[in-house]
């Protein structure tokens, strides 16, 4: 077999002597680039608002304050009749006649009851009045003083007042019928028959139309199973004063009765 042309080496030029070949440039090392963290938290929805952390609420707050009260009703004007005799009681108190004036003031109460503030206010100044009296006719005030606030004290059921100051009376003078009376109508009150019947035959024996006024009162109710209360009352009288007379009123009637 005949063999080609042998190959020519290819030689390699020769590098010129005092130059060398420029080194390639080394590039600086850089840092790897961080690649974004994926969060998995999904993002909000398009049109809602991210929820907002919501402070804590201290542990001393303050309780809610109470609720609005009900209005109050309109209170009715008192009447002018009632203004009127409201006055005159007052009037009678300024000129320190506590007499008048507590007697108004009953009055008032008697025959006008369903006043708010007026007869409350009336109340006041009658305890205000009684109170006058009383102090009058503990010192050395005279018989009829005494029995015209042991009358009053009576009316307000002040019963114990009315007893002490007709007791003191009837031990200073025996002859005054109203004293007697007046115990006759506490006992009666207290249920003491015998009592209430022992001093109304005492007022009688002094004074014999005090059994005319015994039988119109209804403080002797209690009395009318007694047959000896009706032989005191149902006897003859024989004219003269009467007890209420010695005062210009009824004794013991309470004012409205």
């Amino acid at each position: 077999m005949a063999k080609g042309p042998a190959k020519k080496s290819a030689k390699k030029p020769a590098r010129p002597v005092g130059k060398t070949s420029p080194k390639p440039a080394v590039k600086k090392a850089t840092a790897p680039k961080a690649k974004p963290v994926k969060s998995s938290a999904k993002p909000a929805k398009a049109g809602k608002p991210a929820p907002v952390a919501t402070r804590q609420a201290p542990m001393n707050r303050l309780p809610p304050p109470p609720p609005m009260p009900a209005p109050i009703s309109a209170v009715l004007a008192p009447t002018a009749a009632a203004v009127v005799a409201f006055e005159r009681g007052m009037n009678a108190l300024h000129l320190h006649d506590y007499k008048t004036a507590s007697s108004t003031f009953q009055t008032l109460l008697a025959q006008f009851p369903s006043e708010g503030f007026l007869g409350d206010r009336a109340r006041v100044y009658l305890e205000l009045a009684t109170r006058e009296l009383r102090k009058k006719s503990a010192g050395n005030g005279s018989v009829e003083e005494r029995l015209t606030t042991a009358t009053l004290a009576l009316n307000n059921n002040n019963d114990d007042e009315a007893v002490r100051l007709a007791t003191d009376v009837l031990k200073e003078d025996s002859s005054q019928d109203l004293a007697a009376y007046l115990l006759a109508v506490v006992a009666s009150r207290r249920g003491d028959v015998n009592g209430a019947l022992e001093y109304l035959r005492t007022a009688i024996g002094i004074n014999p139309e005090c059994r005319l006024q015994a039988r119109q009162d209804e403080e002797f109710d209690p009395l009318m199973d007694s047959d000896e209360f009706h032989a005191l009352i149902e006897a003859p009288s024989s004219p003269g004063a009467t007890a209420a007379a010695a005062l210009g009123k009824k004794p013991v009637r309470k004012i409205g009765r």
